[in-house]
């Protein structure tokens, strides 16, 4: 058997081979798709290949996984804690990784199929333009607060806001700012809006979106967000576990015979996590057994705990909803149909012309054609 770790950077890989002679031969790869296609040309059934799960491991896993090794995606934190126990170090370089994959010292992360894997990117897109809207928006309430405005409205940026806003004197920078943030706030809106629609019609298309949907605080992208983090349901065999993937149960220290709980572990899915805590805020605004678990929580423990507590709550009726494949017990029909309108009016296909890229290309800079992406050279 071969071995071969590999240490992932942004413009190349270095890269540790294990021979059946137990030899080490190091290696280095610059990180294209060119180099990587002759790469996997080297590979049979008798090579293992392991890599950490960072950002750009996975489009490197899907070429090699074409291939007749078998690749695997290092579980990066328990590999990390083998690595330092055994090899007493926190550098997993590439003959960590491969002396650990020779030892079948490795946990492996579950790699999503292609699909889902490029949904968990478009939905991960949404939520960083959802926090740039956010930020623009932070940044338009300080310059306001800065000069002693206060809004007569409690949206600043609706009709009226957007009103508001044109109507009062600002000194010349400070209304540079605003105009300047109002503009980048209208094209990520239009952005964000176009990118939504399309994702509305991926969630018509999963049928476990329309059960999500029945459960308090979810709407159809968050249902959407939530399957996308979790894949595939089978894996986890109880609710709990699900709750660990997610980083909502309990950390847990013990010293003697003295057992302490602490905070969430956050480990895992932090997306995942994220989410759940937004659909739990939505959730307990309206009566049900989530708001009335929430209210006797927060009673005793406050807002951010029972918060929480009602987040993980929330996963575990996602759980049982998508194990059992039926719909939640406590269904309320109209709102449920409500949810289904806004799904089905909002839901368009995004599309971008060849002539759309280019002029977005154009705007950003000329670039000459030979340095065009080769998808769009030719292009006309």
């Amino acid at each position: 058997m071969r071995f071969i770790g590999l240490d992932v950077h942004q413009k190349y890989v270095e890269g540790c081979e294990i021979g059946p002679d137990k030899k080490k031969r190091r290696f280095r790869i610059a990180n294209t798709r060119e180099s990587w296609e002759e790469f996997a040309q080297t590979l049979d059934p008798e090579t293992r290949v392991v890599m950490e799960a960072t950002s750009n491991a996975f489009w490197i896993y899907d070429i090699l996984s074409g291939y007749p090794a078998q690749v695997v995606i290092a579980n990066t934190l328990k590999t990390r804690a083998i690595a330092e126990a055994r090899i007493k170090t926190d550098a997993l370089d590439a003959q960590i990784l491969a002396q650990l994959l020779a030892a079948d010292f490795i946990p492996e992360s579950w790699v999503p199929d292609k699909e889902k894997y490029q949904l968990r990117v478009l939905l991960h897109h949404r939520i960083r333009l959802a926090k740039i809207r956010t930020m623009l928006k932070n940044k338009i309430h300080a310059v306001l607060i800065r000069n002693g405005i206060q809004s007569p409205w409690s949206d600043l940026f609706g009709k009226n806001g957007r009103r508001f806003l044109e109507s009062i004197s600002l000194p010349e920078t400070e209304q540079i700012i605003v105009c300047s943030s109002l503009r980048l706030l209208d094209a990520v809106q239009k952005e964000m809006t176009a990118l939504e629609a399309d994702l509305f019609v991926r969630a018509k298309e999963n049928p476990d979106v329309k059960l999500l949907m029945g459960i308090p605080g979810i709407s159809a992208l968050s249902a959407l967000t939530i399957l996308a983090e979790i894949g595939d349901i089978s894996r986890f065999s109880s609710p709990k576990k699900l709750a660990s993937y997610a980083g909502l149960v309990p950390s847990v220290h013990q010293s003697g015979k003295t057992r302490y709980t602490g905070h969430i572990t956050k480990e895992g899915r932090s997306v995942l996590r994220w989410i759940l805590v937004q659909c739990a805020q939505r959730a307990v605004q309206s009566e049900g057994k989530l708001r009335a678990f929430y209210l006797g929580l927060k009673a005793k423990k406050g807002h951010k705990i029972a918060i929480v507590a009602t987040a993980r709550k929330l996963l575990h009726v996602v759980w049982a909803v998508l194990v059992r494949q039926e719909e939640y017990r406590d269904l309320r029909r109209d709102l449920l149909d409500k949810k289904l309108k806004t799904m089905n009016r909002k839901a368009k296909k995004y599309e971008v012309t060849t002539d759309e890229l280019w002029r977005i290309i154009e705007d950003v800079g000329e670039i000459p054609d030979e340095q065009a992406p080769r998808w769009l050279q030719g292009a006309g």
